[in-house]
């Protein structure tokens, strides 16, 4: 059984990559981190949102593992939990909320399983 995210727990990086943005985007997306990594010849992004504090700057490489910043609630908009994305699109835009276009977003439990080493 999954542990319940607190607020404040860590936040760890799914893979080496570089840093696109690392700042608040306000609303309900509170601070959100997104990471480009090159993986077996392709590009992907995730993104990591709602964090209560971010631990990296944009422009910086970060390496599979390391904490990037901690588990938040979007300045209480939100129960304290981790927004996470995996896309095969670097270039989309973070968007307004939920759609039914998944273009370009992958399963992230998925993803991660079928890549895990």
């Amino acid at each position: 059984m999954a542990e319940i995210p607190i607020l404040g727990d860590p936040i760890y990086v799914i893979g080496n990559g570089y840093v696109t943005f690392a700042e608040d985007y306000g609303g309900g997306w509170g601070n959100v981190i997104r990471v480009v990594h090159k993986y077996k010849g392709n590009y992907y992004e995730s993104l990591y949102a709602h964090c209560d504090k971010i631990s990296v700057k944009k422009g910086s490489f970060v390496t599979k593992g390391m904490q990037i910043g901690t588990i938040g609630n979007a300045d209480g908009v939100y129960y304290a939990h981790l927004h996470l994305e995996i896309r095969d699109d670097i270039f989309m835009e973070i968007g307004g909320g939920y759609s039914k276009n998944t273009k370009g977003f992958l399963d992230p439990t998925k993803f991660i399983k079928s890549n895990r080493k």
